[in-house]
């Protein structure tokens, strides 16, 4: 995935920095944390998967190379409970 995309048709609150993310067909509640609260917020369609790593080495100061395994970390997690546009 290129360019991650979130799916549309669920309902997200943000929560003391923490994305609920809820899915009414399924009736599953997915609550992300911080960081996967950022990553998640990135996946627009727009970013790639370096610019999100970048972004959240800068947010969070933390090395490049930390970001890219969580993002990509992330970004598997959230395609495998099926958060994101497929591919």
């Amino acid at each position: 995935m290129q360019r991650p995309e979130r799916r549309t048709e669920f309902e997200e609150r943000l929560v003391e920095g923490e994305m609920v993310v809820m899915d009414k067909e399924s009736e599953q509640i997915h609550q992300l944390n911080q960081t996967a609260s950022f990553i998640w917020q990135l996946c627009d369609g727009d970013h790639d998967r370096q610019q999100i790593a970048e972004e959240l080495a800068a947010a969070f100061e933390i090395d490049s190379v930390t970001a890219e395994a969580d993002v990509a970390d992330t970004l598997n997690k959230l395609e495998e409970i099926g958060l994101l546009v497929s591919s």
